[in-house]
């Protein structure tokens, strides 16, 4: 058994305590901690059941900045993940809090791909789609299989294609100029030459 000689409030963290024993610091509580088990000077604990305590504190302090962050933008595991690692938390207790966001639905990866994806197939084709799911941490067997749901998006890509020739002669250049273009939305190449088809339609139609 070891003696808590100290208890000093954290410097800015007023919610937060020091604990010390025989003058050297061994841990740092959430003060409902200190309450809830009764944290003194003067106590007589062992550091199993302190590193324990110690654990739980840590473990109610992570998942309540996870809960901050979240209620202003959705995040995947992955970026949980690095979130807490950027605020010290170690390994083990990070994948507690990930653990628990997970089984109370705070983090869902599955749920966040399909959201995601009814945002942006406006915006983008599957392979750009599929570039930022991954780069965001979302498992590659989740966005193939959110992504198999998406119907085709050629007329995302023709409605695109309009915009961007809008003014534009149908040029050889103009054409090759397109296509890089819808590329880079990340459309494939189906969706791209059904777009040229139609562009080229159009101007077939205004000329005639």
């Amino acid at each position: 058994m070891s003696i808590i000689t100290e208890i000093k409030v954290a410097k800015g963290k007023k919610a937060r305590r020091h604990i010390y024993i025989d003058g050297n610091f061994v841990a740092t509580l959430d003060e409902f901690t200190v309450y809830k088990y009764r944290i003194h000077e003067g106590l007589n604990i062992d550091l199993e059941t302190l590193e324990q305590i110690s654990f739980e504190s840590e473990a109610n302090s992570a998942f309540e900045q996870s809960i901050n962050l979240i209620s202003k933008n959705p995040k995947t595991s992955r970026q949980m993940y690095d979130y807490l690692k950027s605020k010290g938390y170690l390994p083990r207790l990070i994948k507690h809090t990930i653990d628990k966001l997970i089984e109370y639905h705070y983090l869902d990866d599955g749920q966040y791909a399909k959201n995601f994806v009814n945002v942006y197939s406006t915006k983008y084709g599957k392979r750009k789609i599929q570039f930022l799911l991954a780069s965001k941490g979302i498992p590659q067997q989740i966005i193939n299989d959110t992504l198999a749901e998406l119907d085709s998006q050629e007329d995302t890509a023709c409605e695109y294609a309009k915009k961007y020739m809008k003014g534009k002669e149908l040029t050889q250049q103009n054409c090759a100029k397109l296509a890089r273009h819808l590329a880079g939305k990340g459309f494939d190449w189906a969706e791209i030459n059904s777009a040229l088809n139609t562009i080229k339609r159009i101007k077939d139609e205004d000329w005639n």
